[in-house]
């Protein structure tokens, strides 16, 4: 559901039609409707493809609130120097790491997302 909301927020804040976006990954302009719409659920192909058309990572395309990118508190000190060093990779270093990191992150919330269905199925 957060797909659909966070997609046609971005568009919009672009000023975009759905064309765009369906043009710059190949698609034609049901394919993003249908996904704004929530009547298809993208593959993870597609997913990587529009994170890449707004520039966001693909966490954010699929969280639950914009509030989870407004507030980083990283209480690790180990984890402070990581991201320094991080930030002195070379661009395509650090392209490679994110997005190892955004297939991690998306992984996991897809097997939230799928554990909420599940059991949300079973209740009912």
């Amino acid at each position: 559901m957060s797909l659909l909301k966070n997609l046609k927020r971005l568009r919009k804040k672009r000023g975009w039609s759905q064309t765009q976006p369906a043009g710059q990954i190949g698609s034609h302009l049901s394919h993003i409707n249908r996904i704004e719409t929530g009547k298809y659920n993208p593959s993870l192909d597609v997913i990587q493809k529009l994170a890449g058309v707004f520039e966001v990572p693909i966490d954010y395309l699929v969280s639950d609130t914009e509030e989870d990118f407004k507030k980083v508190r990283i209480e690790n000190k180990g984890m402070i120097e990581k991201v320094k060093l991080i930030d002195s990779f070379d661009e395509e270093d650090r392209t490679a790491l994110i997005r190892v990191i955004d297939s991690m992150l998306t992984k996991k919330k897809i097997l939230n997302l799928v554990s909420k269905e599940n059991t949300a199925e079973h209740v009912a």
